[in-house]
Order: C-alpha cells, then structure tokens, then sequence
C-alpha cells in the first residue's frame, strides 16, 4: 500500500496552506509546545465568490504581510487522507526572510498578555493553577493536578506565563507542567501515562533506534534528601532512597512535609531505575505524543523490550517527507 503525505494547516482564516516545512517539539517537561512553519514568501490566495468576496479566483500576495501575530494556527498531518491534530495554538512571531518563517506557541500564548498581582499562602496547588489560567481557553486536567500545598509564593506584577514558570520552579523536580492542546496538565513524578499507547517494533516500524542508551540501576544508587529552610531557622528533611550517594536539595520556598517527601520520591526515581533512555526515530505513524505509554518489542536485544514513557516528541514535515523523533525516558 502506497502512503501519501497530507496536511491541513491553517493560519488565522487562511486555510489549506501550503509550506516547505514544518517542524514541531513538545515535552512533558517544557510548558510551551512549539511550532515553526516556512512557506514561500510570496503565495496565491484563493478567493471564492461566497457573497462578501467581489471576485472569483487567485489573488498574488506577499505572506509575511498577511500573517500576523496572534492568529490561531492549526496543524494536522498524516497520509491518504488520515489526519491527526498535531498542534493547535498562535503565532508568536513572524520572520521575515525566505521563505518566510513563522514561529508559533501553543496555548501558553493566551497567559502571556495576562497580568497577575496576587500572593497565596498556604493554599492548595490546583488554587494557585485556578487563578493562573482564569480568563483564557485554557482547561485544567484537575484529575492528576497533586493534592499538594504552596507555603507561599508571590506573583508580583508577572503575565501568566512568568507565574507559571516561577510555580514549577517552586515545584522542581515533583511536578511536570505540560499542555496537551488546550489542556495544562501539572502531573506529579513520576508520570503516570496518559492512558494512550504507542506501539515500536525496533527494525519494524522504526527507522533509526540507536540513540537508545542503557541505564542501570545499580549504578545509579542514591539517596535523596530534601531540606526545607523555614524563616526561624528550623529545617524540614525528608529522604527518599536506601544506600548510594547522597544528593541534597535546599529549599527556602518549600517547608511542607509532605511536599518535600512527593519531590524527593520524584528526584529518586528520575535518578535510579533499570531500563533504556534516548529517542527513537519514526514516520508519521505510529502517532505519538508526549505522556503516552510507549510499549517497545526488539527481538534482537530483548533486554530493551518494556513500557516507558513517552517524554517528548518533535515532529518535521516537508518537501523531503515527514520523520517523529520520539523520547522515552522512566521504564514503567
């Protein structure tokens, strides 16, 4: 069966563009998903005689100028037909060269024009997250958000994207803060999978797997501790680990117990387990996306066979064909 590429990209109330290339990264540890398009500097615009438009047919422009930022973008790709969503968001800047580039941001887009003035303190996590995306399109996967508490953190004067920076930084190495369309998730370390599958066959349905590279466990033993500094002086530690070296955390922002305990069992487990880490490169199918389970068959090196999940995805699309380089991580 021969498999022909297709895509449907539109830009603001462009529809079907054509383009070079495109190029898209999104990461369960990055909260902004990211898109680069490059089409021709200039194009024809079809223009259809539906009532409002004085003419039928194809009107010669110069793309840069009629692509501006803030246009909502949407990106599906796939082959005969069959397409798959693979990026919703807007235009964050337009370069102009040729041909022309424009870069595009997912939906964290619609926090950076938003100005928050506002200090929490002792408030649940979900709370803070309530106020950072109030106002936008932006839905919250409150299902995995972590009952977890914030002592206190202050958002003076910042837009939301700042705030949400500065609240995974409060949450380092215990929450990843990703979207999925437009859906903020904040889930705890370590993943829990989406409840989605994707299925590599290495030598199969894989092109390249030799970026895989093996961890072990054994010599990544390690004790965790965190230590969280309260203003009078006293300290909160908490240790997650049996034996190895110790590696120590201090925070000044975290005194919460509990909070401390949820990010040294996350630091442990990102430092020590058994199994494969690096990327496997692939077409277009199988569809993958970060936060899925990767389930990963080699009949000649059975020891990399197992469950990992999926960490990040970045995915081309062009005149020279179309390649998802996709990167596992945790054994699960």
């Amino acid at each position: 069966m021969a498999f022909a590429l297709n895509s449907n990209i539109s830009i603001g109330t462009y529809k079907r563009v054509h383009v070079n290339d495109v190029k898209i990264d999104k990461s369960v540890f990055d909260l902004v998903d990211k898109a680069v398009i490059k089409i021709p500097a200039k194009a024809r615009l079809v223009v259809k005689n539906d009532g409002t438009a004085p003419v039928t047919g194809e009107v010669p422009v110069e793309t840069a100028k009629v692509v501006t930022e803030g246009q909502e973008v949407l990106i599906e790709l796939g082959y005969n037909g069959s397409l798959k969503q693979e990026f919703i968001g807007f235009v964050s800047r337009v370069n102009f060269a040729s041909p022309v580039e424009i870069e595009c941001e997912g939906y964290s887009y619609q926090l950076r024009n938003k100005t928050i003035s506002k200090t929490f303190k002792d408030a649940k996590l979900i709370t803070v997250l309530k106020e950072i995306v109030k106002g936008t399109q932006i839905t919250l996967n409150e299902n995995d958000v972590p009952d977890t508490k914030i002592d206190k953190i202050v958002f003076d004067k910042m837009s939301g994207v700042e705030a949400l920076l500065k609240l995974k930084e409060n949450r380092a190495n215990s929450v990843a803060f990703f979207f999925t369309g437009k859906q903020l998730n904040a889930v705890l370390f370590p993943l829990v999978p989406s409840g989605l599958e994707v299925k590599y066959k290495l030598g199969w349905n894989t092109i390249k797997d030799n970026e895989l590279k093996l961890r072990q466990a054994k010599n990544q033993q390690v004790i965790v501790r965190y230590i969280g500094e309260k203003k009078d002086g006293s300290k909160v530690i908490v240790e997650s680990g049996k034996t190895g070296e110790v590696k120590e955390y201090r925070r000044v922002d975290v005194q919460d117990a509990k909070a401390l305990k949820q990010m040294a069992d996350a630091q442990l487990s990102r430092l020590s387990y058994d199994g494969y880490e690096g990327k496997i490169t692939t077409f277009l199918l199988p569809y993958a996306e970060p936060a899925m389970k990767a389930i990963v068959t080699d009949d000649k090196y059975p020891e990399r066979s197992g469950s990992y999940l999926v960490e990040s995805v970045s995915t081309t699309y062009g005149t020279g064909g179309a390649r998802r380089k996709v990167g596992i991580g945790l054994k699960l």
